[in-house]
């Protein structure tokens, strides 16, 4: 709670002048990172009746603990048009080298701080399908994300900096393991 009561009170301190600043430029955005950086979460037991394999979820695909992160390459557009005044559409794609993909679509929006408009935060919600491949169990193909940007906008609007994210199920399946990303990104605007 002291962390958020601190991050709450370091935004304060900011120049909150045209904190909605208009974009005219859609951009593309690409980038690598970690898929399941917090290593938490389930597979399916490559062999059922070994030790370790736990059958209690009722489920017929018995499942041990994943302890692993992987490597994930990002992939969005995000478009120029406004949504509900500043939300804009998005879509993307990640794929990690553990063979796991995930397409998505969903609404962000741009804060930007500093005199310069040069801090830009974007929060995001979205919704796609998930594909396992040897990656972490996520418990049902339909997984939401959540997080957002955190970017350094430069004169010529190329965007440098970090995503942080979360997928989940939302209780869709019969588990709800979660996974956390962290990407670098690069950001290029287009009209």
């Amino acid at each position: 709670m002291k962390k958020i009561l601190s991050l709450f009170l370091f935004l304060l301190t900011l120049n909150f002048s045209n904190l909605f600043a208009k974009s005219n430029y859609s951009r593309l955005s690409i980038g690598a990172g970690l898929n399941n950086f917090q290593e938490n979460g389930y597979a399916i037991c490559p062999n059922p009746g070994d030790a370790g394999c736990d059958a209690s979820s009722g489920s017929t695909t018995p499942t041990v603990p994943y302890m692993q992160s992987s490597t994930a390459f990002n992939l969005e557009y995000f478009t120029s048009f406004n949504v509900l005044k500043y939300l804009k559409p998005f879509v993307g794609f990640v794929y990690t080298d553990a063979e796991a993909y995930y397409g998505y679509g969903g609404l962000s929006g741009d804060l930007y701080f500093g005199d310069c408009k040069c801090i830009v935060i974007t929060p995001s919600l979205a919704a796609g399908w998930y594909i396992d491949g040897s990656e972490i169990k996520l418990g049902h193909k339909v997984e939401f994300r959540s997080g957002g940007d955190v970017t350094y906008r430069f004169k010529n609007n190329v965007r440098i900096g970090v995503g942080f994210f979360h997928l989940s199920n939302a209780n869709l399946g019969n588990r709800n393991p979660g996974s956390e990303q962290v990407i670098f990104k690069y950001q290029i605007p287009f009209k």
